[in-house]
Formats: structure tokens, C-alpha cells, sequence
């Protein structure tokens, strides 16, 4: 199921529910640290840096180190990242095992969920009691 939401405060708050959902059923995640329109607000500015940061302060040697980042829907540092870069990079995804449960929709404000229907129903209705209003499924 793909969803959006009339802004990105409001976007930002429904991956916050998924995040800690995630956690929950043990998915592991995953980011790209790649924006396509730079990123102005100094927020998301310093979790960009910061995890960029963390990423080549652990790999000595040349390469691509910034897609694929591990995300840690544990800590809250991990979801607070997760919540503002999660729609704004390139891409992001979790998984189960093998099955991919998440993914956002690269330069849109859209994310997808492939979780069991309970499931989804009730992080839509957490994030809309949470003040993602305008959020919506879309065909």
C-alpha cells in the first residue's frame, strides 16, 4: 500500500509510527545518504552530516560507502534520523528476512507498506491521533 501526506512535518510524523513498528517486528533498515534537491533546513542538514560523517569515519579506503547505510530502528537517534530523512534521500528500505516491508518512492513524498492489513490500519490511525492529518493511501 502506498501512502502520502500533504506535507513533509506531517509525512515525518507518520515514519515515526512505521519506525517504531519496524523496530518491533525486528526489521532491519537501511538509507542512501543522497539527495537529489539539497537540503536546507539546518534539522535535516545536521542528520545528513552527522550520519555521513559516521559512515566515512568508519571506512579508511575509497568507495561508496553512503547507499545502503544501516538504520537502527532502536535507538532514538536511529528513528529521529529515519523520521527526517526517510523520504527526503534517494531511498530508504526495511526488511524482514528477505521480504522487503518498506521503501520509499524516490523525490516524492510517498512511502509503500507491505505489512499485514491490521497492521497497516492501525500505524495510519497512530500517526493521524499522532497529527498526520492529511495522510492518505493511494491507489
Amino acid at each position: 500500500m502506498k501512502f502520502t501526506t500533504s506535507t513533509d512535518a506531517e509525512m515525518e510524523t507518520f515514519l515515526s509510527v512505521i519506525g517504531k513498528h519496524l523496530n518491533e517486528i525486528g526489521a532491519e533498515g537501511m538509507i542512501d545518504l543522497y539527495t537529489d534537491e539539497p537540503i536546507k533546513e539546518p534539522a535535516l542538514q545536521q542528520a545528513l552530516i552527522e550520519m555521513t560523517q559516521e559512515v566515512e569515519s568508519q571506512h579508511s579506503r575509497k568507495g561508496d560507502y553512503l547507499t545502503g547505510v544501516p538504520l537502527d530502528f532502536a535507538s532514538q537517534t536511529g528513528l529521529r534520523r529515519f523520521a527526517l530523512l526517510g523520504h527526503r534521500t534517494i531511498g530508504s528500505e526495511a526488511y524482514v528476512g528477505k521480504k522487503l516491508v518498506f521503501t520509499s518512492i524516490e523525490n516524492e513524498r510517498i512511502v509503500w507498506l507491505d505489512l499485514p492489513t491490521a497492521d497497516v490500519t492501525s500505524l495510519e490511525e497512530a500517526a493521524l491521533a499522532a497529527g498526520a492529518r492529511s495522510l492518505r493511501r493511494l491507489p
